[in-house]
């Protein structure tokens, strides 16, 4: 009988925002007869952490890796879209909207002192808009706070125009072969295209590794928090039909993706893993063809799937569109552990944001 501990700190949504080593550890100890898989450490204790720790007299399985959860099949299988850039685009453009505006801001407030004492003011006289006067400055600044959010519903409705159509006319997922492999070692395979539509132009294969969100019951259970109370710190409330128990932690409601079809499981657009390493990029021709990916940089464990902690490995390929953006194919991997036991304290942290995964 073999005892586990797991313990993981996960970067919440725009973790930026947030110091590490104020956030909880959620822990989870239980026991295990028979074979498991080795231990390792991810990031470090006044850090991002994920860390599985297993008994010295534990039997090791290489190939362990769990059951698999729903969050596999439902967000990370199959064809996805990439959403279009203006959404990108607008997110830079309100931060300088913000800073402009908070500049003529303390301009007006100033304004004041500075014809006291001689210095010329422009933009301080009053446009009548209505039954309201305002700042002549104001009706030049204020429609900036406007254009973000007009091009982010027009980038909206455009990916939704993009998603009826794709769903309409989905293309026959492509054939893969693929070796066994182990973390740490390159991976083999031959991948072959069903069909080439006229608007493809090439595509290129990578794989990846990342670590997804704990199930959010998990993390109430493991600090001792009452599912339906006050969130612990990094959490968000729970939204109605946006989460689903067991999915992930439910950080990212409503903010990690564009707008999209909810008759989709899933939706159409690949969430990015907020811990994550990609491995060499290998560009084929639509013919296909064999290829070998170089690992992650890095050490990392095999897949290892549970309620806490979940490694994740999946191969992607990338095609090329002459319209409609790029097109992605998300196949899941089954990677065996290595030996030895594994620490990686350098990790990349993404925001979460649809948007910000770049291939």
């Amino acid at each position: 009988m073999a005892e586990i501990t797991h313990r993981i700190r996960y970067p919440p949504f725009e973790s930026d925002r947030f110091y590490p080593e104020h956030l909880p550890i959620c822990e989870n100890k239980f026991k295990i007869d028979g074979a498991v898989a080795p231990g390792f450490k991810l990031g470090a204790d006044e850090s991002w952490l994920v860390e599985r720790i297993v008994d010295d007299d534990a039997v090791l399985d290489l190939s362990h890796h769990g059951e698999t959860p729903s969050i596999i099949e439902k967000q990370r299988t199959g064809w996805y879209l990439i959403p279009n850039p203006i959404h990108a685009r607008a997110r830079t453009f309100i931060n300088y909207s913000v800073v402009i505006l908070l500049l003529c801001l303390f301009y007006l407030f100033t304004a004041p002192i500075q014809e006291s004492i001689g210095i010329p003011t422009i933009g301080t006289g009053k446009v009548r808009l209505g039954l309201l006067d305002y700042p002549a400055l104001a009706v030049i600044v204020v429609p900036l706070m406007f254009i973000p959010i007009a091009l982010r519903v027009g980038a909206n409705l455009g990916d939704l125009k993009r998603q009826n159509y794709f769903l309409n006319h989905a293309p026959s997922p492509p054939e893969i072969k693929l070796g066994k492999c182990t973390s740490g070692n390159p991976l083999k395979g031959k991948i072959t295209l069903r069909e080439t539509p006229e608007d493809w132009r090439d595509l290129s294969i990578t794989w990846r590794v990342g670590i997804l969100p704990p199930a959010r019951h998990r993390v109430f259970s493991s600090l001792e928090r009452n599912v339906n109370g006050q969130p612990p710190p990094g959490l968000t409330t729970k939204l109605p039909h946006h989460w689903e128990k067991g999915l992930d932690d439910g950080t990212g409601m409503g903010e990690d993706a564009p707008m999209h079809r909810h008759d989709v499981a899933g939706g159409v657009f690949l969430r990015p893993m907020r811990i994550m390493a990609s491995g060499s990029t290998h560009n084929l021709g639509l013919e296909g063809g064999k290829f070998e990916l170089e690992p992650p940089e890095g050490d990392w464990p095999g897949n290892l799937y549970g309620d806490l902690i979940r490694v994740h490995w999946e191969l992607v390929v990338h095609i090329r569109r002459e319209l409609g953006g790029p097109l992605l194919w998300v196949k899941p991997l089954l990677i065996n552990h290595q030996e030895s036991k594994i620490t990686n304290a350098e990790l990349i942290i993404s925001d979460g944001r649809t948007e910000s995964d770049t291939l």
